[in-house]
């Protein structure tokens, strides 16, 4: 009878070993766009002002050497942001102008 608890509570110790580490070795840091006018840029960040539910929002994206950027990235551009959580911050992978009657396309996230 002791035996069977042993057994019981090693089976159950093992199962929660287990998806404590399954669910730690999930990253949180897919991919994301944002679409949006550039309200100020420098070499560190871009925050856009990006509409999301009919209300502009502020948003900061950190640039490092590894973003990519294409087209005239300047106050007022309307571009395109790709971008993963890393530090509790928005880093930017890409930033692109867009051209002003280019559909949006809805937040992509790919886990």
């Amino acid at each position: 009878m002791t035996s069977n608890f042993r057994r019981l509570g090693f089976v159950a110790c093992l199962i929660a070993a287990l998806s404590v580490s399954a669910f730690a070795g999930k990253k949180s840091s897919g991919k994301h766009l944002a679409v949006g006018t550039i309200t100020s840029i420098n070499a560190d960040e871009v925050v856009l002002k990006e509409k999301v539910k009919g209300k502009e929002q502020p948003m900061t994206f950190k640039l490092n050497s590894s973003t990519q950027k294409s087209g005239e990235l300047k106050d007022g551009a309307y571009v395109t942001v790709e971008y993963h959580a890393e530090n509790n911050q928005n880093v930017a992978n890409s930033v692109r102008e867009r051209s002003p009657g280019a559909p949006e396309k809805k937040s992509a996230k790919k886990n």
